[in-house]
């Protein structure tokens, strides 16, 4: 069974290796996203979500349909969403870890959906009025907790310092992305794990809520984590994919 694992903004395809030495006779795609890793990048502005699929896209077009299980987390989870929008008869489970699909809020009407949305615009306009080392550390301790950046290691805090820039990038495909919550309840019928942590930040945990309340076929997990769980904690949100996976009757 091929699964497609993408990971959040900030991060590479190497968060999910302790997901992959799970299935070790699967074929398992875990794709550093543009700008992290070691995928270079040449980005068109404004950027969208659809530049960002176009480098994964390839892949799963080859697949067969209904075989591929699809995990987001973060900026991966709203790139999983666009993909089993415009792709789903190759998806046959969706798992998404807090997507952060902030283009969700900015269409809600409700005053604490502007408040949040607005919380994240202003995020990401400090961090275009700072140093990289400084933009890291907003945007890591924001999902994390103040002082997370400054206790991380020398050599972790440049490597996310020289790939910053990118996220300013994701926050513009995010905030813009044009799909309502009508065009994924109407293109996504294959089974949904919806995941959130406990001491994650509203922001996130709001878009969730939303994509629960359309997408019928929608399961909801909370994990004694925060937003960066799947980084940070991996063993407590592994074995809820494993379980879901299971429960789906696509592990074998």
């Amino acid at each position: 069974m091929p699964v497609l694992m993408l990971h959040s903004s900030l991060s590479s395809g190497r968060q999910w290796q302790a997901l992959k030495r799970h299935w070790p006779g699967y074929e398992c795609h875990t794709p550093d996203l543009l700008g992290y890793g070691a995928a270079a990048a040449e980005l068109t502005r404004p950027f969208s979500l659809a530049q960002e699929a176009a480098a994964v896209t390839p892949w799963l077009e080859q697949q067969q349909a209904g075989s591929v299980s699809l995990i987001g987390h973060s900026y991966g989870g709203a790139l999983a969403l666009h993909l089993a929008r415009y792709y789903p008869k190759q998806i046959n489970a969706l798992v998404l870890f807090e997507p952060v699909a902030f283009h969700l809020l900015a269409k809600e009407q409700d005053l604490e959906a502007r408040q949040l949305l607005q919380e994240v615009q202003s995020l990401s306009a400090k961090m275009t009025d700072c140093s990289a080392l400084q933009a890291a550390e907003l945007f890591v301790d924001y999902w994390q907790q103040p002082g997370y950046f400054a206790a991380l290691p020398q050599v972790m805090q440049d490597k996310m310092a020289s790939q910053v820039w990118k996220v300013g990038a994701d926050f513009e495909a995010l905030i813009s992305e044009p799909a309502t919550l009508a065009d994924y309840q109407n293109a996504i019928a294959c089974p949904v794990l919806l995941m959130t942590g406990k001491h994650s930040r509203c922001s996130a945990r709001r878009i969730s809520e939303l994509l629960h309340s359309v997408l019928v076929q929608s399961e909801w997990l909370e994990t004694e984590t925060g937003h960066m769980g799947p980084v940070s904690q991996p063993e407590l949100v592994n074995s809820g994919i494993l379980k879901f996976l299971a429960d789906q009757a696509l592990l074998t």
